[in-house]
């Protein structure tokens, strides 16, 4: 039997979503996806609470996980952790079913619209969306749902993360992730490249000082391996 990675659970104040505790969060997102798809119509408007829980996540895994939700239920609320009891709440969560006229209406429905939502938010990010964000980042994550341009730097104890590609104009000295969900052909650059770790579309590989001898520099993926090379201009696609 194949494992169920997402677990939909309604009660009085809206949907609590089990999430897998040991599967990719690549997997997770596609499930995510394809359920929330089954369940559109149950959901109505889309004005609900939604609650993920079942296991540890990070910023950039919270950026998918919303990036599905609000693509499919833009309405909804979205909260990490345990539900808010409500007076007429009596707490008993009921595992959400689909009627048989939903099912058979799934079964015959053109999904290609959401179909796109997936390529968009799981597999090929493609957007002309961009932050900017002036300054120094030291002591937190600075993150875009688009791509990311930083005009500053990354100090050893601050992260760049985006669901694009991520432009630093400046020193590169903490982490960087690019391509968040799913897009395998982001990319990182930096004026100043030294990271101590890239993560590129979940592969992740990590650094010391003595890997890079500044300058600018840009990572990407090939062959599944991050690789890094000297960039200029004339080099640039």
């Amino acid at each position: 039997m194949e494992k169920e990675l997402i677990k939909l659970k309604g009660a009085g104040d809206g949907v609590r979503i089990y999430l897998d505790a040991s599967s990719p969060i690549s997997d997770i997102t596609n499930s995510l996806y394809d359920k929330l798809r089954q369940f559109r119509k149950f959901f109505g408007d889309g004005h609900c609470n939604i609650y993920f829980a079942g296991r540890e996540l990070t910023g950039s895994d919270k950026m998918r996980l919303e990036a599905i939700v609000k693509a499919m239920l833009p309405e909804s609320t979205i909260n990490y952790g345990e539900r808010r009891r409500t007076d007429k709440d009596d707490f008993t969560e009921r595992t959400l079913e689909l009627p048989k006229d939903l099912k058979d209406a799934e079964k015959s429905n053109d999904d290609s619209p959401f179909r796109e939502i997936r390529e968009v938010v799981t597999t090929n990010f493609k957007s002309s969306r961009a932050r900017f964000y002036e300054g120094v980042v030291r002591g937190r994550t600075v993150e875009s749902d688009g791509h990311l341009v930083l005009v500053g730097d990354v100090a050893e104890d601050g992260k760049v993360a985006a669901v694009g590609n991520v432009i630093v104009l400046g020193r590169l000295r903490g982490q960087v992730e690019a391509g968040c969900m799913g897009n395998k052909g982001a990319y990182v650059i930096a004026l100043d490249m030294s990271p101590s770790d890239i993560r590129i579309s979940g592969t992740h590989s990590y650094y010391d000082k003595n890997d890079f001898r500044g300058g600018m520099k840009k990572a990407y993926l090939r062959d599944d391996r991050i690789v890094t090379e000297n960039f200029t201009l004339n080099n640039a696609e």
